[in-house]
């Protein structure tokens, strides 16, 4: 298990628009960015919302992949208005973002992670030597500065998934 991001906005056939963490590579570099500042953790996140009773997630999926359904299941206004609701949980960050909100990084469940909260996060990152970033990464810079750069294409294509 591990977590796979996928950018929000990349043409069709690019690969770049994919980074992969397993579960400790993710715990590792979220501490990293905690101690670099780069993620935030000063909030109250909502609760997951809560499903109406007469949407199920098969409705939920025929909403989110109709073109794995082609009609064979037809789509509720109200799974419509779930998803958007749950769309919006999962984008929710602290306005104005402080970094990234952990939370995202605790989970595979789809989060959004926005190009603002990115912005913030670089910003915070460059306020910090290489030096510092180098101790911090005893020796694994070259995994690392793929991520910076991940987080630089995402925050200029609508932000990035985690699942």
């Amino acid at each position: 298990m591990g977590y796979d991001m996928y950018i929000k906005d990349v043409p069709e056939g690019d690969d770049s628009g994919y980074f992969r963490l397993n579960i400790w590579g993710m715990s590792r570099y979220a501490g990293i960015m905690e101690q670099l500042g780069m993620v935030t953790s000063d909030y109250t996140l909502a609760p997951w919302p809560e499903k109406p009773d007469d949407v199920d997630w098969e409705d939920v999926s025929a909403v989110r992949y109709p073109e794995d359904y082609e009609g064979d299941r037809p789509v509720k206004p109200e799974a419509v208005a779930y998803a958007k609701t749950v769309d919006a949980h999962l984008a929710w960050h602290p306005d104005p973002p402080f970094g990234i909100a952990l939370h995202k990084f605790g989970s595979n469940d789809g989060w959004l992670v926005t190009p603002e909260e990115i912005a913030a996060a670089l910003e915070s990152y460059r306020t910090h030597s290489g030096e510092e970033v180098k101790a911090l990464l005893q020796g694994e810079l070259d995994y690392w500065l793929q991520w910076i750069a991940y987080l630089e294409r995402a925050q200029h294509h609508g932000g990035f998934r985690v699942h």
